[in-house]
């Protein structure tokens, strides 16, 4: 595929990227095809007051050249959202590692805690029955003595 998007003509032409919707004179685009020998039928974008005033230097692009570039641009593109896709996944993964860090350390205080509690209430239950035994044996006693003398 050869490119010809160079002019001969006194004015260079605007160098354009991707596919364009109007001349930079305002005027829409159209498809045209080639007559030339080098490209028959080749499709090209041209703003019709540049065809029918060839001096001046109108947008010119060759349509398959354009669609090539609007790939080119769509792929940068694609790879700009995925690198950002990838780096927002990292953040969120990072973001639920701590959360979770975060949940762990303070359901392990939450438990550290109830244990403690726990093991205070089991402790006082078991002094108060201590408490209770140790009255039952010193009132056994007494009647003992009591009954001893």
């Amino acid at each position: 595929m050869t490119s010809s998007s160079t002019s001969s003509s006194r004015f260079p032409r605007i160098s354009t990227h991707g596919v364009h919707i109007r001349c930079w004179c305002g005027e829409g685009i159209t498809n045209f095809g080639s007559s030339t020998a080098e490209n028959r039928y080749r499709r090209f974008y041209r703003c019709q007051i540049a065809k029918d005033r060839k001096s001046e230097n109108h947008l010119f692009k060759w349509i398959d050249e354009a669609l090539l570039d609007e790939i080119q641009t769509v792929d940068a593109k694609h790879e700009r959202v995925a690198q950002g896709l990838k780096k927002f996944e990292e953040r969120v993964i990072e973001n639920v590692k701590s959360e979770i860090a975060r949940i762990e350390d303070e359901m392990t205080e939450k438990l550290k805690e109830k244990v403690k509690l726990e093991i205070e209430k089991g402790m006082k239950h078991k002094l108060k029955i201590a408490t209770v035994a140790m009255v039952v044996v010193g009132a056994v006693v007494g009647i003992w003595n009591s009954l001893a003398v």
